[in-house]
């Protein structure tokens, strides 16, 4: 889990983890913030998990944890629910999007298909952690029956797949239209930069352990 935390890095968190904070606060209703009732269900369609995933990809995994973190708080004070199941479907898109870096760091692959890695991951895991945690959360905190909850967790499998689309796509296309040599000195590049350095420091561990054992 990559992040680093200098002055530049913290700053950053800061200004994302606000905006996210601001668009559950403060959300456009019909453009940040747009409800629909698949089954009967309410779910919210917004924007908040761009800047984590922007997050995740400039600064790293612990930081991104902080933003959602952050947006947990802001919904959860006045709605504590609503803030278990959009925390839940947040973290899963980042452990998907984990699991897609830790395999663009071990084979050269194009943008393009860095791109695609990132969406399969971050879909799958958001919509099949979401479909195996929904149901005994609708349960526990609805009392809805299993049969029920099951239904209504497999009717969300899809809706819970657009937001990841929306999530990923909107934070790699803002991500990677800010030029290379601004997100550099910004400190955007932290958790790309650090997967170097960790594999850097990994190979002169195992050339000082052979240099020992000759």
């Amino acid at each position: 889990m990559n992040s680093k935390f200098d002055s530049k890095s913290i700053a950053l968190l800061a200004m994302f983890s606000a905006m996210v904070a601001a668009l559950e606060v403060f959300p456009i209703v019909g453009i940040t913030d747009l409800k629909f009732f698949p089954g009967g269900t309410q779910f919210t369609i917004d924007w908040t998990g761009i800047p984590i995933v922007i997050v995740f990809i400039g600064l790293g995994m612990i930081s991104s944890v902080f933003s959602i973190i952050v947006m947990f708080v802001a919904i959860g004070y006045r709605n504590f629910v609503g803030a278990v199941f959009k925390g839940a479907a947040e973290l899963f898109t980042i452990f998907g999007l984990l699991c897609a870096r830790l395999l663009i760091r071990k084979t050269k692959v194009s943008r393009r298909t860095e791109v695609l890695l990132y969406l399969v991951y971050g879909i799958a895991f958001r919509t099949m952690g979401m479909y195996f945690i929904n149901i005994p959360l609708l349960n526990t905190l609805y009392g809805i029956p299993v049969e029920a909850a099951i239904v209504t967790s497999t009717i969300l499998m899809p809706w819970n797949a657009l937001q990841a689309i929306i999530n990923i796509v909107g934070g790699l296309l803002f991500y990677y239209f800010i030029p290379e040599n601004l997100r550099k000195q910004a400190g955007l590049d932290s958790g790309e930069r650090l997967s170097i350095i960790e594999e850097l420091s990994k190979e002169e561990v195992e050339h000082a352990f052979e240099s020992e054992t000759e």
